[in-house]
């Protein structure tokens, strides 16, 4: 969802403006992390909403829990005032508990790519070899050239440079 609501704002906003092209790399990846926190942002209100639905709540881990005469749960909770207040004015009544990861919606189809500022070149992918214009002329042509690998060079016996006696003594 994230990563979703990232790309509409890239699609829509930033990639649809002129200077986008004209910016660098370095420029988009910025933007791109930008649209990124308004789109994590997003996500967290989103959650908060749909998951409260206006009603107070605390976000809370689940720890151990029994079945006997019921249901037992233990959950654990930061100790900010703003929690302990929730919990305070809520008191023993009963509540809802709502299970929801919330990180289950911070996924993405695919990271967002900025346009390179210098293209790759084509050195080793083998599509440089041939004429750019598409016309095989007769320059360069290396038909008949033998490719194969060298051969290994012959090992000679030489004097060591330490040593003042020759190698065959």
């Amino acid at each position: 969802m994230r990563g979703d609501i990232r790309d509409r704002i890239l699609d829509n906003i930033c990639r649809q403006m002129p200077c986008w092209t004209k910016m660098s790399e370095h420029e988009q990846r910025t933007m791109i992390g930008r649209a990124d926190e308004v789109a994590a942002k997003t996500v967290r209100e989103a959650i908060k909403v749909v998951a409260h639905q206006g009603f107070d709540h605390l976000v809370v881990s689940t720890g151990k829990w029994t079945v006997k005469d019921g249901l037992k749960l233990e959950v654990g909770a930061s100790g900010s005032v703003d929690d302990i207040t929730k919990l305070a004015e809520h008191g023993a009544k009963p509540a809802v508990l709502v299970l929801a990861e919330p990180s289950v919606f911070f996924g993405q189809r695919a990271d967002a790519v900025a346009d390179k500022d210098q293209p790759d070149l084509p050195i080793d992918d083998g599509e440089g070899d041939e004429a750019e214009d598409g016309d095989e002329g007769d320059e360069g042509d290396e038909k008949g050239v033998d490719r194969s690998p060298l051969p290994e060079p012959p090992t000679r016996e030489t004097r060591s440079r330490r040593s003042r006696e020759p190698a065959d003594a």
